[in-house]
């Protein structure tokens, strides 16, 4: 099944799965009393009858606002801003938040075919303030805005996560056009509930079952903080703090179970106060404590797009095994999942109840949910549900990018890296595109090749972020494995 919302954001589904009406009753019914629990879960009375979820008519305004994921970048001068651009075409709009990139414009619209777009790049008003805000301030940017609303009888926002302030752009501006403004995404409170490691935690137990999650509690002071971390560290080889709104591991603090087990309620009490002081942690109380489980037969990530519930279930694009690095394990890219049939069922299903769940609550828009198999092998493995991730992100704008630029991307297998920790001084994007073009996908000429995704790793001399199809998964990590060789021999 594929769904053409708009022609930028091609849902193509790869998994079909269905849920019996028993199952659907009880997800509505869940959905209901959580709903009578916490008015604000779906509420958008305070933006405006013009604004809304959903996509329709007219262009979009596409920009990346990462300000409420914690410890991550988020004053609008990210690496990340210019992603964006991979989300658009022709008659859009992108919004950056850092100086202009116009080689990776030009990247994107003559080498990837993706259309002319119009780029914006708000004023900066405090050097702290987020993307959107800065939008917010900005009165000519403003008024450009309703131009085209006006212009177009409507607008379309796809915004990288669902804030606040996403919503008080959209007010703002169907306000002065008075036209219907759309977001593709929740509602805001509700965006900030599931992308709460704690409620999704709570949300999934209550779904599948409290064996579907690790162990998990949930602390309010620092005394609970240490009494829960000694209590784990006793039945654990290895015990985790977690920010509960926090993503790709700058969150996550693991610690070795057997370095905790001789101290002292005081001395782990110093131990833990000094961490999270050092990590800028700010009294930012619920935490999260986990079990850190171990060994681990594989991390998969399933991606969905759930629609107005209407349009049918949530669909499942794709399973992804995450490729991770270090204690803490960050993000350094994905492969197309190599389980088989029965694990991607059962994964596909899971995720469908949850993001189910969600739909009923009133969530529009991107979701994907990260789960580990616990266990020395697959055959013996358990499945655990451990974070949602209720925006875009560095799979799923891969994803939709690959079903743009060749279809259906299972015809097509492509392979994520993100190398974040090199150290190429004299590199920009001139000198990648250069080096690499050999290897460089182009739609008019090539079915392989790598796609660039995002010029800010590479202009700080970091590293770099890649899509790179193959004629099969093994000869994309083959190509991929050619273009860091080519990278690294540069240092």
């Amino acid at each position: 099944m594929e769904i053409h919302l708009i022609p930028n954001l091609p849902i193509v589904e790869q998994i079909p799965v269905s849920l019996t009406p028993i199952e659907c009753a009880r997800l509505k019914r869940l959905a209901n009393r959580l709903c009578c629990e916490d008015m604000q879960l779906a509420s958008v009375k305070p933006f405006g009858k013009l604004v809304s979820t959903g996509l329709g008519p007219g262009p979009a305004v596409v920009l990346e606002d990462h300000s409420w994921i914690r410890l991550f970048e988020q004053t609008g001068d990210e690496a990340y801003s210019y992603r964006a651009l991979l989300l658009a075409c022709k008659g859009d709009i992108v919004i950056v938040g850092i100086a202009q990139n116009s080689v990776f414009e030009t990247y994107c619209r003559e080498q990837l075919l993706l259309g002319k777009v119009e780029l914006l790049s708000p004023a900066l008003a405090k050097p702290t303030d987020s993307l959107a805000t800065r939008c917010l301030k900005d009165q000519r940017l403003i008024e450009t805005l309703a131009m085209h609303a006006a212009q177009n009888e409507s607008l379309n926002i796809i915004p990288y996560m669902s804030t606040g302030a996403i919503w008080a752009l959209a007010n703002m501006v169907a306000t002065y056009a008075q036209v219907p403004v759309r977001i593709a995404g929740p509602p805001p409170y509700l965006c900030r509930c599931v992308n709460n490691k704690l409620w999704f935690t709570k949300r999934a137990t209550e779904v599948l079952g409290v064996a579907a999650v690790p162990t998990t509690f949930e602390v309010h002071n620092l005394t609970i903080l240490c009494s829960r971390i000694a209590t784990l560290a006793k039945n654990t080889t290895s015990v985790a703090i977690k920010l509960k709104d926090s993503a790709s591991s700058a969150g996550n603090l693991v610690f070795d179970s057997s370095m905790l087990r001789n101290l002292s309620l005081h001395a782990l009490r110093n131990h833990l106060l000094a961490i999270l002081t050092q990590r800028c942690w700010n009294n930012a109380y619920p935490l999260m404590v986990t079990a850190w489980e171990s060994p681990v037969a594989d991390s998969p990530s399933v991606h969905l797009w759930i629609p107005k519930e209407k349009q049918g279930l949530p669909i499942v694009e794709g399973i992804f095994d995450q490729s991770v690095s270090g204690t803490a394990s960050e993000f350094v890219g994905a492969i197309p999942s190599s389980l088989d049939d029965t694990w991607q069922h059962q994964l596909a299903k899971d995720a469908v109840q949850i993001g189910s769940l969600f739909q009923a609550l009133g969530y529009f828009g991107r979701c994907s949910f990260d789960a580990i198999l616990v266990g020395r092998n697959l055959s013996q493995a358990t499945l655990h549900w451990v974070e949602c991730n209720g925006r875009w992100g560095g799979v799923s704008i891969p994803i939709t990018l690959a079903n743009r630029l060749v279809g259906n991307w299972q015809n097509h297998p492509f392979v994520i890296i993100e190398e974040g920790h090199l150290n190429l001084p004299h590199a920009n994007l001139p000198w990648l595109l250069r080096i690499i073009k050999d290897n460089l996908y182009t739609p008019t000429r090539s079915t392989t090749g790598a796609v660039i995704l995002s010029p800010g790793k590479i202009e700080s001399g970091t590293g770099y972020e890649l899509m790179v199809f193959g004629n099969n998964v093994i000869d994309a990590v083959a190509i991929a494995d050619t273009i860091k060789t080519k990278i690294v021999s540069t240092i």
